[in-house]
C-alpha cells in the first residue's frame, strides 16, 4: 500500500498526541517489514524532523505555493493509493483517492464559547463536510466515536475508535542521574501534585485554583502543584487568580519541558490532576498510570472510558468536589497505593503497537 500523509500542520513537540501517533505508526510499519510505502508531505518547519528510511520519502509543500494544486500532482504522479489526514479535517478536501482522516474530538459541538468566531467557523465548515467526505473516520475513544455519530449522522462502520498510548520516553528505564538532574533544574518540591496543559479553556485550571484555595482557607491544607504548557487562551485569567488569590507559594509554573524529562516530573508527584471538562482521550492519565502515580480527574468526557476504576473523579465543574478529592488523595496514602496497583493493571490496555495495528487494518479495509 502506497501511503500519502498530509504533515503539513505539524508543529513539533507541539501537537502532543498526533504527532506521536504519526511517528509510531511509521515505526511500527518499518519494524513490521509489511511493505508499506509512506510519503510524507511536510513544510519547512517539520520537514528536518522527519527521518527519510527504506521506505518513506519525504516531500515539502511550499510556505508560499498552490499547496492545493501541488498535492494533487503529487498524489496522482506517485500513484497512491490511500489518502492520510491525521491532524483533524480532509485535505485536500477533493481528494479522489480513498481517505482516512483523523478527529480527536468534536468539543465545539458542545462548548462553542470556548473558541473564537474564526476558529469556531472553521471547525463547523470543515470538520463535518470532511467527515462525510473521506472514506473512514479514526478517532481517540468510543466517547468521542459517540459524539462524531451523533452529531455528524455517520454510518456507525465509518468510525472507528482506536486509543493512543504515552511517548516511548514514559517506556524508558529510570535514569536517577536524569531525575536527580530534573529535580534539581526546577526545585521540584518534596510533594506536588501535577497538571500538564496548556491552558485551554475546557482544560479547567480556575477550578483547580477555586479548589486550591478552599482547602487552604477553609481547611488549613495547602497543596503544592506544579503546572506544565504552553499560554493559550484562558492564561491570563489564570495568572491573574493566581495573583490575586495569593497562591504562588503554592504553585510552580514550568511553561515547556523537554520530552525526555516528563517522566521524571511524574515520577517525583503524588498524584496527577486532570480537571479537563472535555476530552477525547487525555494522554496524561495513561502517563501517569505508566509513571505509577495516582489520579484525580474529571469524571467527563473519555476520561472514565481511559482510567477504568484507576482514578478518583470529581465533578469538574464543581470546585468544592474537586477540593474534597484532591484533599483525600494528598492525605490518605493507602488510597495512592490503591489507585496505583489498579493504574498499572489498566495501563496494559494501551499500546502503540495495537494503535497502529488498528490503524493499519482500517487503511486496508478501504484502500484501492
Amino acid at each position: 500500500m502506497r501511503v500519502g500523509i498530509n504533515l503539513m500542520s505539524v508543529i513539533p513537540g507541539k501537537i502532543g498526541g498526533m504527532e506521536q501517533y504519526v511517528r509510531n505508526l511509521l515505526a511500527y510499519s518499518m519494524n513490521a517489514g509489511d511493505g508499506h510505502q509512506w510519503f510524507l508531505f511536510l513544510s519547512s518547519h517539520n520537514f528536518h524532523t522527519f527521518e527519510v528510511q527504506k521506505n518513506v520519502r519525504k516531500f515539502m509543500v511550499p510556505d508560499h505555493g498552490n499547496a492545493h494544486a501541488m498535492l494533487h500532482f503529487w498524489i496522482n504522479s506517485l500513484q497512491l493509493n490511500l489518502w492520510f489526514c491525521p491532524l483533524l479535517v480532509l485535505n485536500p478536501s477533493d481528494v479522489t483517492i480513498p481517505s482516512v482522516i483523523n478527529i480527536p474530538d468534536i468539543q465545539h459541538e458542545y462548548y462553542p464559547e470556548f473558541f473564537d468566531a474564526h476558529s469556531l467557523r472553521w471547525r463547523l465548515d470543515t470538520y463535518k463536510s470532511s467527515a462525510e467526505r473521506c472514506s473512514a473516520v479514526l478517532t481517540l475513544s468510543e466517547f468521542s466515536k459517540q459524539t462524531i455519530l451523533q452529531k455528524f449522522g455517520l454510518a456507525p462502520h465509518k468510525v472507528h475508535a482506536i486509543h493512543l498510548d504515552a511517548s516511548r520516553e514514559f517506556s524508558l528505564p529510570h535514569n536517577e542521574a536524569l531525575n536527580e538532574q530534573v529535580i534539581q533544574k526546577y526545585k521540584l518540591p518534596s510533594e506536588y501534585g501535577f497538571f500538564p496543559a496548556n491552558t485551554w479553556h475546557h482544560k479547567n485550571h480556575l477550578n483547580v485554583f477555586k479548589a486550591l484555595v478552599t482547602l487552604r482557607d477553609k481547611h488549613q491544607i495547602r497543596i503544592p502543584m506544579v503546572f506544565t504548557g504552553f499560554a493559550q487562551e484562558a492564561h491570563q485569567n489564570v495568572m491573574n487568580y493566581i495573583t490575586n488569590n495569593q497562591l504562588w507559594d503554592q504553585v510552580k509554573w514550568l511553561h515547556y519541558v523537554p520530552q525526555e524529562e516528563m517522566p521524571y516530573l511524574y515520577r517525583n508527584a503524588q498524584f496527577l490532576c486532570f480537571p479537563s471538562l472535555f476530552e477525547g482521550f487525555g494522554i496524561p492519565l495513561v502517563e501517569a498510570m505508566k509513571s505509577n502515580i495516582p489520579i484525580v480527574c474529571s469524571n467527563a468526557g473519555s476520561i472514565p472510558e481511559v482510567v477504568g476504576d484507576a482514578a478518583l473523579t470529581f465533578d469538574p465543574n464543581i470546585s468544592d468536589d474537586i477540593a474534597v478529592k484532591l484533599a483525600h488523595l494528598y492525605l490518605t496514602p493507602e488510597a495512592r497505593t490503591d489507585l496505583v496497583a489498579k493504574g498499572i493493571h489498566q495501563a496494559k490496555h494501551f499500546s502503540w503497537e495495537k494503535c497502529a495495528r488498528e490503524t493499519l487494518a482500517v487503511f486496508s479495509s478501504v484502500s484501492r
